[in-house]
């Protein structure tokens, strides 16, 4: 299958020669012809290693393109065949500086003399990835996935399909976007599929325990508006049906299970963008992982500076779990509105915690029945912003504090978190840290 994505109402990429976008000023010249053809090299060796000194000059190579703006920008400029190798280079070097195990065919000389990469340099490649495949519309080949059996939907919403499938032998998760109701010119698809696009290279490079992790992409017939995004599929469900049919868990573990993952989603700087109990889901060991990563972003602002992919379609997460800074520009119909940050994340954190330990949607008392959307959504933001109101506390004699183990420490750490002042909020590590949290016993088995 081929791993571009086939946008109605716009033409395929050319099958032809590149020069037409290809960089050719003849300052540069030798330069892009030695990465074009380091790059042929490497496709037709199957991205194994042919000699640890090549690919260490290839990686010297790109490094240094994209230290300097003009070659950078220049290196956008690629498309069809050699924008696709990128694309494919580019992923195998993210591979090698992700959680991922490492390729079977990687040697332990070839790491000893090019460790995986870390920090800046790390993200900066990310990037590079994300960019060029946002701008030629091309995915990497390795996310592509055949021999999935779609079957009936389980989840629908306004924009996506959740449906259950089989893809190798088991059962998986496939998500989809809708876009049917959409002008083929409409700018919206165009960004639906740059969301696509980053959501599948971020999800696809950060592997952790406690996220969902990601399979790859299957695309029957080569048609956008049928890519489906492969996961694990939970039987458990999400954590609020989890808690449901399991009331009597610990649901402090459940807790500390999100904050590893967002820990890590953090540290890596990316933000979620859209916790609430919905995006968690539990697995067959009661282990829960963070899913949806349809809002996250990179967050690095050195790398940032120009083409930005901040903007996004909805840039917030669901009413009840945003933060004050986002519903006040809500509310001031500001045009720009700021995008989702850690400090956000963490207000969220706090609502999904009193979901774990209440049973309840933060601010239910609010969302009083024959009251629209609107006016709830109104309503809620005004007491927030305007009145600093937070979910109310449970009654010390609620099934919050009698069986499903709310504390009062538990309690304070959510008003933290729902700080007004974004700057005052704890960090996810810190949260982790909680005395509450850090003596609880973890008898559940390792393997899901």
């Amino acid at each position: 299958m081929h791993s571009s994505l086939s946008v109605p109402g716009q033409p395929k990429p050319s099958t032809s020669s590149d020069s037409p976008v290809t960089p050719t000023q003849a300052d540069c010249r030798s330069r892009w012809d030695q990465l074009e053809e380091a790059l042929g090299d490497f496709d037709a060796s199957g991205y194994q290693p042919l000699l640890g000194e090549a690919h260490h000059q290839l990686l010297d190579l790109l490094d240094s393109i994209l230290s300097a703006r003009k070659s950078y920008r220049r290196l956008l400029q690629y498309r069809d065949k050699y924008a696709q190798l990128l694309v494919n280079t580019l992923q195998w070097v993210s591979g090698l500086s992700s959680t991922r195990t490492f390729p079977k065919f990687i040697s332990l000389e070839f790491l000893c003399m090019h460790p995986p990469l870390e920090g800046r340099k790390k993200r900066k490649f990310m990037q590079a990835l994300l960019r060029l495949s946002k701008r030629a519309k091309l995915l990497p080949k390795s996310f592509s996935l055949s021999g999935v059996d779609i079957g009936e939907v389980i989840i629908e919403t306004p924009n996506v399909d959740i449906s259950r499938g089989r893809h190798g032998g088991r059962e998986v998760c496939l998500k989809k976007y809708r876009l049917r109701r959409w002008s083929q010119s409409n700018p919206l698809r165009e960004k639906l599929v740059e969301l696509l696009i980053r959501e599948m290279i971020i999800w696809y490079n950060h592997r952790h325990p406690n996220l969902l992790s990601f399979e790859g992409v299957f695309q029957p017939d080569d048609n956008f508006e049928k890519a489906y995004l492969v996961s694990p599929f939970y039987a458990n469900g999400t954590v609020v049906e989890y808690l449901k049919s399991h009331p009597s868990v610990e649901r402090r573990l459940l807790l500390l299970d999100v904050l590893s993952g967002l820990s890590y989603l953090h540290r890596n700087n990316i933000v979620h963008g859209d916790i609430k109990g919905a995006n968690v889901l539990v697995g067959s060991q009661g282990r829960a992982c963070l899913a949806d990563l349809g809002l996250s972003r990179l967050i690095d602002a050195q790398i940032l500076t120009w083409t930005s992919i901040l903007s996004t379609i909805a840039p917030w997460g669901t009413l009840l779990w945003q933060a004050p800074e986002l519903l006040s520009a809500q509310l001031q119909d500001q045009e720009n509105f700021p995008p989702p940050t850690t400090s956000t994340d963490i207000y969220a954190l706090g609502c999904l915690a009193y979901e774990i330990f209440t049973g309840l949607l933060p601010f239910a008392e609010l969302l009083t029945r024959g009251r629209s959307y609107i006016q709830a959504h109104r309503t809620i933001s005004i007491q927030v912003v305007k009145h600093g109101k937070h979910p109310q506390e449970p009654a010390a004699d609620s099934p919050a504090y009698l069986y499903y183990g709310l504390t009062q420490s538990i309690w304070d750490m959510m008003k933290e978190c729902w700080h007004r002042e974004a700057r005052h909020r704890p960090s996810a590590d810190n949260l982790s840290n909680l005395p509450d949290l850090v003596d609880v016993l973890d008898d559940r088995s390792v393997q899901e």
